[in-house]
């Protein structure tokens, strides 16, 4: 695990999930803490090393990479954890994940630490926007990858952007990328196109100082899956049927964990289309359907 500067204060952790540190006088406070008990324990010895006390964990959100190594964390340190309300309920019961991704309680091959942290108690609920209090950091919102996601910002300028924006090659590899509401996706990119900052750095995708291209190519994966979804709906097609043709379209490799991100991201294109008056249901010989409305009906 390393350790990269960025200014006097700031400093992020490279890796699958990149991982934000802010110190003042020794003391840390970590945005985000990995993927499972391992990386708790490299972050520990990383800060050993430094001689810096962690007192905070600030989770952008309560997905499992995120959050996997608060409960090594914050037993070794009696640090705080700090989240918006609706990700602190999943981030005290980390098995709401793969329950909500499944729609009821998962079979096995779900319930790992892909999907399942382990548990963790936050201690602080924060604003989705506005300064956190008792530091000098400020939560602006991200909504659309998941429930309550927020960024954070440090007070010298650098924007650590979560699950916002993705890397070429995350979306080359996958073709869509996870999203739970595609309204407020795209209130999201319209949001990070009109601010600046010293560093972007997203959780999955390399830091920049600029962000436009990155913004611009995933906006157009999230239109282009709305296309395809249009495309496909012009015969009444059910749920696992679009999922079927996204997955050959892509050429993806389905595990359980595979089909239950792509389920939720289609059901989210699906519920963003019907609000938008593009698609409509269809129940036949005991099947939902989903089907193109035309044009002009949707002017009536």
């Amino acid at each position: 695990m390393e350790l990269k500067k960025i200014t006097e204060n700031t400093y992020y952790i490279p890796g699958r999930t990149n991982l934000g540190l802010f110190v003042e006088n020794k003391k840390a406070i970590l945005i985000d803490s990995g993927n499972d008990e391992t990386a708790g324990r490299r972050i520990f010895q990383l800060l050993e090393e430094k001689g810096w006390q962690l007192s905070k964990i600030i989770n952008t959100h309560s997905n499992a990479d995120h959050i996997g190594g608060n409960a090594y964390l914050q037993k070794k340190t009696g640090c705080d954890v700090l989240a918006t309300a609706i990700e602190a309920v999943f981030i005290n019961n980390p098995s709401l994940e793969p329950l909500l991704l499944w729609g009821a309680f998962p079979f096995k091959t779900l319930r790992n630490k892909f999907l399942e942290a382990e548990p963790s108690q936050v201690t602080q609920i924060i604003e989705p926007d506005g300064v956190i209090k008792n530091t000098p950091l400020r939560a602006f919102p991200l909504e659309g990858h998941f429930l309550q996601m927020v960024g954070i910002e440090t007070p010298d300028g650098v924007m650590f952007i979560a699950d916002s924006l993705f890397s070429p090659d995350i979306i080359d590899k996958y073709g869509l990328t996870v999203k739970s509401n595609i309204e407020k996706f795209l209130s999201t990119y319209s949001f990070l196109e009109k601010v600046s900052a010293r560093l972007f750095v997203p959780a999955h995708a390399q830091p920049t100082k600029d962000i436009g291209e990155l913004i611009c190519l995933n906006r157009n994966q999230l239109e282009l899956i709305n296309k395809k979804i249009l495309h496909y709906c012009q015969q009444p097609a059910s749920r696992e049927r679009i999922i079927e043709l996204i997955v050959n379209d892509y050429n993806l490799e389905l595990s359980s964990v595979q089909f239950v991100l792509t389920h939720i991201t289609i059901s989210a294109h699906l519920s963003y289309l019907y609000d938008k008056q593009l698609i409509k249901p269809i129940f036949e010989e005991g099947k939902m359907l989903w089907a193109k409305v035309e044009a002009d009906v949707r002017k009536e």
